[in-house]
């Protein structure tokens, strides 16, 4: 995002306060690992201390004023966030029926709403949500996006090495919007834009795939969580080596840090490379878990 002042422009555009609501949580729960990687980057000395306060700063003024805001709509709406909890699909408490982003999680999803009788309400749903992405992909509106990323321990099961239902629900192939229907259905569905909203400003924070480490992580909270095992840091980083892909090799060992002393580390290898293809201090480790233990846990 360039800047606070561009967002704040974007966020008053936006008239509806759940659409409001969903698009400070998002943005602030996804601003919480970028957070988290400045403090990582400045521990191993790799951004000097200016830089590490600058950027530190510009993200804490998005928590500054964010947090307040949404106190502030749930606070005046809270008869609206009731009454689109009671309307929305079971395991969820924004969206009306559940997202689909391809064959597999169309085929996890369709039978519960087939056996409901409504998946023509559905398809009709789907259609009608999608627009234009990058590339050759579709996409589906931010407010459904953001709905789906606040609702998403619904499609922990079938998200792979993610968190991210934003990520997924932001590269249809168009392919699957074929097997939904086909382009010229979508575009005849797509009704209701709101003409008043300002077009999102560019974000270089944009979610990327997480990189291998950070999904060895996350895979290991998976399993353990499946398991019915505790998440707590030392019993996750112990079993990082028994959820490695192949070719995968972790060592714990000291690294160096910032203020020129060593520090405890985690390296992960790739294909018998003699050098780590990713590596984390301890500390930074203990703050991933926490970011995603949160997103692993129902809200």
């Amino acid at each position: 995002m360039k800047s606070l002042t561009d967002y704040k422009k974007f966020f008053s555009s936006i008239e509806d306060p759940l659409e409001q609501l969903d698009e400070i949580e998002v943005l602030l729960e996804f601003l919480e690992n970028p957070l988290g990687e400045i403090e990582a980057n400045y521990d191993m000395g790799s951004i000097s201390r200016e830089e590490y306060e600058t950027e530190s700063q510009e993200m804490d003024s998005y928590f500054k004023w964010g947090m307040p805001q949404i106190s502030s709509i749930k606070a005046q709406h809270s008869d609206l966030i009731v009454e689109r909890s009671k309307k929305s699909w079971s395991g969820h408490e924004r969206l009306k029926f559940p997202v689909v982003w391809n064959r597999e999680s169309y085929n996890k999803i369709e039978p519960e709403i087939r056996t409901a009788g409504l998946k023509g309400d559905w398809i009709k749903w789907l259609l009608a949500n999608f627009t234009e992405g990058k590339d050759e992909f579709w996409t589906y509106d931010d407010r459904i996006i953001n709905a789906a990323q606040l609702d998403m321990y619904y499609y922990l099961d079938f998200l792979d090495d993610s968190f991210s239902v934003s990520y997924s629900c932001s590269k249809i192939s168009n392919n699957f919007v074929t097997f939904l229907f086909n382009v010229q259905k979508v575009l005849s569905l797509k009704t209701g834009a709101s003409s008043k909203r300002s077009p999102r400003p560019e974000n270089p924070y944009e979610e990327k795939e997480y990189n291998e480490l950070e999904k060895l992580i996350i895979r290991t909270m998976k399993n353990r969580k499946g398991n019915n095992k505790k998440l707590t840091w030392n019993f996750v980083l112990k079993d990082l080596r028994l959820n490695t892909n192949e070719g995968q090799t972790v060592i714990i060992r000291d690294l160096p840090a910032a203020d020129d002393t060593m520090k405890p580390g985690i390296l992960l290898y790739e294909d018998n490379s003699p050098t780590p293809t990713h590596q984390l201090l301890l500390s930074t480790f203990q703050k991933k878990l926490t970011y995603f233990r949160k997103l692993l846990l129902p809200k």
